[in-house]
């Protein structure tokens, strides 16, 4: 699967339905192996509110399995465990988008994001997983990161071999 890229605006309506924009259903079409699902299917999807920021994320099952998989590696009775586990799946919820790609989402992600029917939500691609927001929040959020990225001089560097 690629990557979800680029902000998209939405909005919710008053069903609490959300269009995944159509560049993101796209690659959610390709499927775990990027062996393409049938027509009008998409991979599943894992919702789940952000522990950093009043957003949600989300995740393909896959992706959130290999981000998760250090869990195991973990003993299970501990209080690490216990505490990353809750935090990742104890409020995630799986959801299928429907035929015109929208997801319903449950009155309480709608509060813990700060949504409402009557501002623009906003997608926005972070690799491997995207988020919804609050278009205001996320466009502070945005503005936040940018100046801390450039007042601490951060940069990827070369993956050594």
């Amino acid at each position: 699967m690629g990557q979800f890229l680029g902000t998209h605006q939405g909005k919710l309506d008053a069903k609490n339905r959300l269009s995944v924009p159509a560049s993101y259903r796209n690659q959610l079409k390709l499927g775990a192996a990027n062996a393409p699902l049938p027509a009008n299917a998409c991979t599943p999807l894992i919702v789940r509110p952000s522990h950093n920021h009043p957003c949600l994320e989300v995740w393909t099952e896959v992706d959130l399995n290999a981000m998760a998989a250090p869990l195991e590696k973990l003993n299970p009775f501990s209080a690490e465990y216990d505490d990353l586990s809750l935090t990742l799946f104890g409020d995630a919820e799986t959801m299928e988008a429907d035929k015109e790609g929208r997801i319903v989402l449950p009155a309480k992600f709608i509060t813990y994001a700060q949504m409402d029917q009557k501002r623009p939500i906003a997608f926005t691609g972070r690799g491997k997983v995207f988020e919804i927001w609050d278009a205001e929040l996320l466009e502070r959020r945005k503005q936040e990161a940018t100046r801390r990225t450039r007042e601490r001089s951060l940069a990827l560097s070369e993956p050594r071999s």
